[in-house]
């Protein structure tokens, strides 16, 4: 009976499907068994489709032609997706690691052809050259690195080894925006701060923290309208959460790309939009974010701006 032989099919499904060879191969169950409890035994199983006898030859058929049809969509579509993500990737990377290293390579050979014949300007402007592109390559092999820990759960799993002691968040996000005044102006965007949960405690590292408010900022003040725009950081509490919100006056998100915003290597028109970098800020985010068991949002309007939320639990006595 098929209660009998639960142990014995649960076994060969969990063994197909952790084959990946097989683990698309559809389970058609074929019974004797016809209650309704019998058909939600045997698709809490694993069954794809379920028949019951007596049966039709074309019925059988008929159910095993969808359900192949069905798994060749499928395989098609992650096909496809992992397709669109390896083109992604190429193309941040191409773009990210180049412009560093051409630098480099560009100063370097400026050195070694007239090094020689540089004056004291010339060569100091060439250390900048060489500093900038190895800054920037340097970042980007961080951040990967980052990605890659997070990916795996390294960090969550030294958080529980070595707990973070408390902080207060409202002096950090000050700290942050105070760094990121320059950047603000380079591109007429103006910064504005409105703390108001300073004696409030989050039990994070400041290096946390810090990424996680910088990498928000910076994607913001990008974003923003370069004719004189507005970023905002505000403070609240909500229940047990220390709330930060960032927000934006820029050229917004649209409804269909939120979805995938928080994505590894998907930039939103970056067609139009070339100085977004390699598309892993906001993973990194909200990878940071989740390790501190808090949790993240935006909402955005096209046109309007947009507004990024991070929930972080409030640090327990």
């Amino acid at each position: 009976s098929l209660v009998g032989s639960e142990m014995c099919i649960r076994d060969s499904c969990k063994q197909v499907r952790a084959n990946p060879t097989l683990s698309h191969v559809p389970f058609i169950f074929l019974t004797g068994k016809g209650d309704r409890a019998d058909v939600r035994r045997g698709m809490r199983l694993g069954a794809d489709d379920y028949l019951t006898k007596p049966f039709e030859p074309e019925e059988l058929l008929s159910a095993v032609q969808v359900r192949l049809t069905r798994a060749a969509e499928a395989q098609a579509a992650i096909t496809r997706a992992s397709t669109d993500l390896q083109d992604a990737i190429i193309r941040a990377l191409t773009h990210e690691f180049r412009t560093p290293l051409s630098l480099i390579v560009g100063y370097t050979d400026l050195m070694e052809a007239s090094g020689q014949e540089m004056n004291e300007e010339d060569f100091q402007a060439v250390l900048q050259g060489l500093h900038e592109g190895s800054r920037r390559l340097m970042s980007l092999v961080e951040d990967f690195l980052l990605l890659s820990r997070l990916r795996t759960g390294s960090v969550a799993w030294s958080l529980t080894q070595e707990p973070p002691v408390p902080l207060r968040p409202d002096q950090v996000v000050r700290l942050v925006a105070a760094q990121a005044q320059a950047q603000a102006a380079d591109r007429n965007v103006s910064l504005v701060v409105d703390c108001t949960t300073p004696d409030l405690t989050v039990a994070i590292s400041n290096w946390h923290l810090c990424e996680i408010i910088r990498r928000l900022v910076d994607n913001a003040i990008k974003f923003s309208d370069s004719d004189g725009g507005q970023v905002k950081l505000t403070t609240r509490q909500e229940m047990g959460y220390w709330v930060l919100s960032v927000n934006d006056d820029g050229i917004g998100i649209r409804q269909e790309a939120l979805s995938k915003i928080f994505e590894a290597f998907n930039q939103v028109d970056r067609a139009q939009m070339e100085q977004q970098g390699t598309g892993v800020g906001l993973t990194i985010v909200r990878g940071l974010v989740e390790a501190h068991h808090g949790q993240i949002g935006v909402e955005s309007t096209p046109g309007s701006g947009s507004a990024f939320s991070v929930w972080l639990p409030l640090a327990t006595d």
